[in-house]
């Protein structure tokens, strides 16, 4: 099995973590997913996008959701990331759903709006909003969302966690509140996930990798990079 992916991209970074999380054997292709190739196009049905899989004589498997869901598929008696409960899983998905819509496209509208506009705090508050509502539903004991085991939902968010915390303070001074039992809650559960050994393994255990995440982000902060992750 091939994993193809750019060290920078939170969303490669959600099917890296999924593939260790369960233990799953792969080789890690780096590439760049911009430059836009007959055959990194053929690789990646035409999205030109990573986080892609691909496996002899069969079909790849784009989108970093659907990489979540076809790991925990392909290899399923290794810590589940999904609830064999119908109804949990239900709910993860749809907190899944959540990060994608109401964190993810604020996220990235705060950072690549740098005035003072009104349409920038806007931002912010719907950025806060939606990582609120996370927090509200966290498991009371934890330490992940659905408690002692670290499931989908947490890997949907640690990648754009991690970025909120050190992009938008390196380039918004931006800090979270820690003014409620709640916001204390999520900064347990942060604390928790980014100590993981799937995270460090796919981070900070390469070279300089915070001042090479802030360098590659510089773009982002001045209005410029991807388009579309801001689109709603």
């Amino acid at each position: 099995m091939k994993f193809y992916s750019a060290w920078y991209c939170p969303f490669a970074q959600r099917a890296w973590l999924a593939l260790l999380v369960k233990k799953m054997p792969f080789e890690y292709i780096e590439i760049d997913p911009y430059l836009k190739t007959s055959r990194w196009m053929e690789i990646s049905r035409n999205s030109g996008q990573v986080p892609v899989i691909t496996a002899p004589n069969r079909h790849s498997v784009i989108d970093s959701t659907r990489i979540i869901e076809f790991v925990d598929q392909i290899q399923p008696s290794v810590d589940s990331l999904f609830s064999a409960d119908a109804f949990i899983h239900a709910e993860q998905k749809y907190w899944i759903d959540h990060i994608n819509q109401q964190i993810i496209p604020y996220f990235y509208r705060y950072l690549k709006f740098s005035d003072a506009t009104t349409q920038t705090a806007k931002d912010k508050e719907l950025m806060l909003q939606g990582l609120l509502k996370f927090a509200q539903s966290l498991d009371k004991h934890g330490p992940f969302f659905n408690g002692e085991n670290i499931s989908a939902v947490d890997i949907a968010l640690i990648p754009f966690a991690y970025r909120i915390d050190l992009l938008l303070q390196h380039y918004r001074d931006f800090k979270l509140p820690q003014d409620s039992a709640v916001w204390q809650r999520y900064l347990h559960w942060y604390k928790a996930v980014i100590e993981t050994p799937a995270f460090l393994q796919s981070t900070v255990a390469q070279e300089n990798y915070q001042h090479r995440l802030i360098d590659f982000y510089l773009p982002y902060s001045r209005g410029g990079g991807q388009a579309d992750v801001t689109k709603l």
